[in-house]
């Protein structure tokens, strides 16, 4: 997997383009993934399942930090403000 920083930035990014959507973790999985190459994930249900707790692990640090807010209810996340900031969004300026 790439380095934390990185990683945590195209998470931010992701959750960015679309500010006012939530995404599940499946979803940003997804997303997260197809960004760029992130990591190499087979198509296998166990790979998918260890790619989806990383990415988990990464969104509760996030969440930690006050970048995103992470539902825990329904395991969904949201950008927050902050991480908007963060990656310095023009959504910010319009």
């Amino acid at each position: 997997m790439e380095p934390s920083s990185i990683f945590f930035t195209k998470i931010l990014h992701v959750l960015a383009d679309k500010y006012n959507m939530s995404y599940s973790v499946e979803e940003l999985a997804k997303l997260v993934t197809s960004v760029s190459n992130v990591s190499k994930f087979n198509d296998t249900m166990a790979a998918e399942r260890e790619n989806q707790a990383k990415l988990m692990d990464f969104l509760m640090l996030l969440n930690y930090e006050g970048y995103i807010f992470l539902n825990s209810d329904t395991d969904e996340s949201i950008i927050t403000i902050k991480g908007l900031m963060k990656i310095n969004n023009t959504i910010l300026w319009n």
